[in-house]
């Protein structure tokens, strides 16, 4: 079979699936136009989105990047969220351009281990739990669609590894452009778009949702449960929590930043005008939409997150920054750097206003230790007193079944299961119902699944990083140094984020499986910019 041809082959074969695809898709219009408006509209785009999910994974890795914020909103026949369906879409895909395609073997990414070893753990704590055994194994599978995210980002990207690189003498900048139509494996400079459209799609997402989260935040629309004073409401978007919505935020803020500030120096440097002042006023729009969603969600943790992030993206982005950029930006931080001391020194200096800088002064509580027994609880230290809460339950889980945990997704359940007569409950009494984590990942998953899966995680996230300084390394021209920084950016502010929260739910992992993916394709890159 020619390889150029596609999926369905080539000649007569082409032809013909051509023309039965014109037919059913004129068999669909007409069997649509009998139907209810809305069903017509939903059969009729998810057609198109079938249809173009299993012609090209990269569409499929599109919608399901697209979908996260709004897997909520809408319920398919069957009741099946938007992410459910575009992941059965997704893995479909993948398995007919495996099979399509036998001659190009699905090479994984330097990730897959420590990811796939993750997700062994957890099926195994799930196997070993003394609670909810299918709890354990929904959970088990949502971290399977990660690797399953990565892994087809990877394959529509057509990310390698270096051995590969360097095994194959045309992925040199010099037969870069000879190359351009060549199929298989290895990054291709001929489909640019692909690289482009996930980019967009990884911004485009939060940066609408951000901007509903922004629409809350100054009109008042949200519960009473997020108010925060005059009228205005926590940011909380599609998300359904302010705390969750910020790290959706802090996933992507540190990408358009990076995208931006390189958009710009690649203008100062003579890239071509046109890509690079699209992808700054892009970027620049779903940094100022994401990043002032995440002030208004007025998640501690997730400034906290944000913080970290920040300076991970100013480390990076100054050891890839030119030597005349660096030395400006050197003088820029030392002329803010004094002024930034002393006013948060004084409080702000009153130029915050009273929420946030009350909101800020609180952070010092949330990292204070103490134990909860005892506590008188008041309005005022509710919400630090009910974190340290669960934090003890899950410390008191942990050391109940320190190996394998309680299982995953167990949490709950184990939090508000009473216990025997003869063993003390997981639950700090008066906290008899439970929040759904411990407020602090790392210590959520140990947990769940003990040390076994505490120490798969902390191998996952130390090989992220790695991730990150390889691709940081490797990056060559403004897009790829974008993408590196932003990235970096991306998983200092998730990691540091874990500390508070648990922001591996609501199929958020999607949004970062496909952004390791495009980490790994920036350091296995040709050492120049899609055009």
């Amino acid at each position: 079979m020619d390889r150029r041809a596609g999926v369905w082959g080539s000649g007569r074969e082409a032809r013909s699936a051509g023309l039965a695809t014109l037919v059913g898709a004129i068999a669909l219009g007409l069997g649509a136009a009998t139907l209810p408006l809305t069903l017509s509209a939903v059969l009729v785009i998810g057609a198109l989105a079938a249809t173009l999910a299993l012609l090209a994974p990269i569409w499929a890795l599109y919608l399901l990047v697209l979908s996260v914020p709004v897997q909520e909103v809408w319920l398919l026949p069957g009741g099946l969220t938007v992410t459910q369906a575009a992941l059965l879409l997704a893995a479909a895909s993948l398995a007919l351009h495996l099979f399509a395609f036998p001659e190009q073997p699905l090479i994984p990414g330097p990730l897959f281990l420590p990811l796939g070893g993750f997700v062994w753990t957890l099926a195994l704590s799930a196997v070993f739990t003394p609670f909810s055994l299918a709890e354990g194994l929904r959970e088990t599978a949502r971290w399977f669609t990660v690797l399953l995210v990565y892994v087809l980002a990877l394959r529509a990207l057509g990310g390698v590894g270096r051995r590969e690189v360097r095994r194959e003498p045309w992925f040199t900048p010099a037969f870069g452009r000879a190359m351009e139509d060549e199929p298989g494996p290895g990054p291709r400079r001929g489909q640019p778009w692909r690289v482009w459209g996930l980019l967009v799609c990884l911004l485009a997402a939060p940066a609408v949702t951000g901007a509903l989260g922004l629409v809350q935040f100054a009109l008042g629309l949200g519960p009473e449960s997020f108010g925060i004073g005059g009228g205005r409401v926590r940011a909380y978007g599609t998300i359904g929590q302010p705390n969750s919505f910020a790290g959706y935020m802090n996933q992507a803020w540190p990408l358009a930043v990076g995208l931006a500030l390189f958009a710009l120096v690649g203008l100062r440097q003579g890239a071509p005008r046109r890509p690079a002042l699209l992808t700054l006023a892009f970027a620049s729009v779903a940094a100022l939409l994401t990043g002032g969603a995440l002030i208004a969600s007025f998640s501690r943790g997730g400034w906290i997150g944000a913080m970290a992030g920040m300076l991970a993206l100013l480390g990076a982005a100054f050891a890839l920054l030119p030597a005349d950029l660096r030395r400006l930006v050197r003088r820029l931080l030392v002329a803010v750097a004094g002024p930034g001391v002393v006013l948060l020194a004084l409080g702000g200096g009153g130029l915050l206003p009273d929420a946030v800088e009350q909101r800020a002064i609180s952070l010092v509580r949330n990292l204070r230790l103490f134990d909860v027994r005892g506590v008188a609880v008041t309005p005022e230290n509710f919400a630090v007193v009910e974190r340290m809460a669960h934090l003890q339950a899950g410390w008191n889980m942990f050391r109940s079944r320190p190996l394998l945990g309680v299982g995953p997704g167990n949490y709950t359940i184990a939090y508000e299961r009473t216990p025997a007569p003869d063993a003390p409950p997981f639950s700090v009494r008066p906290w008899y119902a439970s929040r759904g984590h411990a407020h602090n990942y790392y210590l959520h998953i140990a947990a769940e699944a003990g040390l076994v899966g505490l120490a798969a995680y902390l191998l996952l996230i130390g090989a992220v990083m790695a991730q990150v300084v390889r691709a940081a390394r490797a990056a060559r021209g403004w897009l790829w140094s974008g993408v590196a920084v932003g990235g970096a950016g991306v998983v200092v502010a998730v990691a540091a984020h874990n500390l508070f929260e648990n922001l591996h739910v609501l199929n958020m992992g999607l949004q970062l499986g496909a952004i390791w993916a495009v980490l790994h394709t920036c350091e296995v890159s040709l050492p120049s910019d899609p055009p």
